[in-house]
């Protein structure tokens, strides 16, 4: 069992998300930075997709009510373990009783926290990830309070001093141009990609609100405009463009159509970037082509299957 003692700004349980059911309006939900949730599973022996705790800003405590073997992931928000510095990335046993405090991090906003055999939670449509919109999913589909007691399985899983990250991948974020027009002019599109974005403070699990730097010189003029479209199928990773001229990128909690001219979609492998990005963070957008979204994606792809493997090969030469 774990004792919610301080949940922060916003504690969640999430996983990799609920497939399958968008074309019912049920929203995908699941860990912004699913690069982060993998690593801290492996670390504990568990499956990849085990429901683990999103710290979002830090700022929380918590208490484990009996001996378990955990790992930290993501945002490095200067956790304690009993006043013990614990250090995101590698596993660590944790005894009855102990607390585990965050602070925060001024470079990343989310941290994970998986526990090995994962937490006893019933899925809701094939997923433990909660919807705090539609209120399901987690532990009764809210944000977790305190007070609150999230019960974890019992686990064989023997603690190995160990860690593991992956490359932190750095520059602009790759998308692939919305072929349809919508009605937008050319030097419009043209205009997002060569600006320089700030991140606004409102953002949140549904989307990444953009702000053009207001020193920024690579914006020669407002992309507003008063266009509307019909309602049109949007996922995560969708960049709408609303009349204000202010882009969204849209996050795992977005709804399922949406009725803004879109600019394109962000590529999938650098979806787990987006969940990291708080306020006041400047970022740039760059439109790739099928084939080097693919090349891109792979090269992903091979990151995480090097990890996996290094991974079985130390647990099975321990």
């Amino acid at each position: 069992m774990l004792t919610i003692i301080k949940p922060g700004p916003q504690l969640t349980i999430q996983d990799l998300g609920r497939f399958g059911h968008r074309h019912l309006g049920v929203s995908q939900c699941g860990a912004l930075d699913s690069d982060a949730l993998r690593v801290a599973n492996l670390l504990v022996g568990n499956n990849e997709d085990a429901a683990a705790l999103e710290i979002t800003l830090g700022m929380a405590k918590l208490r484990f009510e009996r001996p378990c073997c955990f790992a930290l992931s993501g945002a490095d928000m200067s956790a304690n373990l009993n006043g013990k510095r614990i250090e995101t990335g590698w596993c660590y046993r944790a005894e009855a009783g102990q607390t585990l405090t965050f602070a925060s991090s001024s470079l990343n906003l989310r941290c994970y926290l998986a526990i090995s055999g994962g937490f006893a939670l019933e899925p809701v449509l094939g997923s433990c990830s909660t919807d705090c919109m539609a209120g399901f999913g987690g532990l009764d589909g809210q944000v977790l309070k305190e007070g609150q007691q999230v019960a974890f399985a019992t686990s064989k899983f023997e603690w190995l001093n160990w860690g593991a990250k992956l490359p932190r991948r750095q520059g602009p974020i790759h998308y692939i141009a919305e072929p349809r027009e919508f009605g937008l002019a050319a030097k419009l599109k043209l205009a997002f990609s060569e600006a320089t974005w700030q991140v606004s403070a409102q953002s949140n699990r549904m989307g990444l609100r953009l702000q053009a730097e207001p020193t920024s010189a690579d914006l020669d003029e407002s992309i507003s405009h008063a266009l509307s479209i019909k309602s049109t199928a949007v996922a995560p990773g969708s960049i709408q463009l609303p009349p204000s001229g202010e882009p969204i990128v849209l996050l795992n909690d977005c709804q399922t159509t949406g009725g803004y001219p879109l600019l394109g979609q962000v590529i999938a492998a650098d979806l787990p970037r987006l969940g990291q990005l708080r306020g006041g963070h400047r970022v740039t957008f760059t439109p790739v082509t099928l084939a080097q979204a693919r090349q891109l994606n792979q090269q992903h792809q091979n990151e995480l299957n090097r990890l996996r493997l290094a991974m079985r090969y130390r647990r099975e030469s321990s």
